[in-house]
This record gives C-alpha cells, sequence and structure tokens, in this order.
C-alpha cells in the first residue's frame, strides 16, 4: 500500500459525555486508490431520522455557538481540520443536568440531542458535515454568548471569528430561562 495512511483521527473528551451525546471513532479502510469511511449508518442510531444534511467549511479560529435545541438532534462528522467542542446538559429530566464536557476532535462523529447546549471552535482549518433530525428552524435555535462563564464552556479562543448573531447573542442565563419557557 506505498505508505498510505489513514486520515488522522482523535477523540480527545475532557469530562464524561451528557447522556445521549454519543462520539464514534471512525474506522479508515485504505487501499491503493485511496481511503473510504462509513460516516453514518441507521442501526447506529435506529431511534433518529436525519432529514436535513449540511457542510460546513471552517477557518481558524472561527467558533460556532453556544447553541441550544429543543427539537433537534445534531449529527456532526469532522472530515478535516481541529474542532474544540463544548457540550451542557441543561435537561432537567436527565441523570447528566449541569454535566459539562469539552471534546478535541481532528475525526469522528458526534451526536448531540436535543437539550445539550453545544458549540465549537475551530482551532485548525476544516470541514465538517452534520445532519439534523428536524429541519433547522430559528425558533428552534437559541443561544447565549461562547465566553460566558456561567455556562461552564471554556473554549480554547481568543477573539474568535463570530456570526453577527453569536456576537451579540445574550448570556447563559437568559438562554436558561427561555429554554425551561418553551413548550414541550
Amino acid at each position: 500500500m506505498n505508505n498510505l495512511r489513514s486520515p488522522p483521527q482523535s477523540c480527545v473528551a475532557s469530562g464524561s459525555l451528557p447522556v445521549g451525546v454519543v462520539l464514534r471513532e471512525l474506522q479508515y479502510h485504505a487501499d491503493d486508490r485511496g481511503n473510504l469511511s462509513e460516516i453514518y449508518r441507521q442501526e447506529w442510531h435506529s431511534d433518529i431520522r436525519l432529514s436535513q444534511w449540511n457542510v460546513s467549511h471552517c477557518v481558524n479560529n472561527s467558533l460556532r455557538g453556544v447553541h441550544l435545541h429543543l427539537k433537534h438532534t445534531d449529527y456532526l462528522v469532522v472530515l478535516s481540520g481541529r474542532f474544540v467542542f463544548g457540550l451542557r446538559d441543561l435537561r432537567r429530566d436527565s441523570e447528566s443536568f449541569g454535566r459539562t464536557a469539552m471534546l478535541d476532535l481532528t475525526g469522528g462523529a458526534l451526536l448531540i440531542p436535543p437539550g445539550v447546549a453545544h458549540g465549537f471552535h475551530c482551532v485548525a482549518e476544516g470541514t465538517l458535515v452534520y445532519g439534523l433530525s428536524h429541519s433547522w428552524d430559528l425558533e428552534d435555535d437559541l443561544a447565549c454568548r461562547w465566553d460566558d462563564p456561567d455556562h461552564g464552556l471554556v473554549f480554547p479562543a481568543t477573539d474568535p471569528i463570530l456570526s453577527a448573531r453569536d456576537r451579540d447573542a445574550g448570556g447563559f442565563d437568559d438562554l436558561l430561562t427561555r429554554f425551561e419557557e418553551m413548550p414541550r
């Protein structure tokens, strides 16, 4: 196989993951043509049907989030680059309520259920693809500032590149209030 190597893959977590969050290392199969990896199989998550797929290319030091969804599940696959994901479980009925975790990913797939606040910082320019269990809806996409210390997520970012929406997002306490007031 003439010095072919699988893409680097690393999934490093600090803190245990909230209940329902699934981190999957992808398996690469290489031969003289290159490599192949399955990024999603319905039987991996048989209770979830993905209805929308997106691809996102991120530049160094860009940050998306912190976001929270009431309805949809996210299934994110890191194709290239390095991303640091922050997660916090806000589901009061969850045994992992309040739990935070930080994940440093250069590959792999991450399933994030509704009620788990999340954001990611692009440490090295890269691309990810992600599926959603429901079509994206602004009413289902709550946000708070990435650097609010109250959410307990510490991203390795200094003056990150943000969307206008993320830059102008309110505080974590406001996100919590809006989340708890939303009809279930």
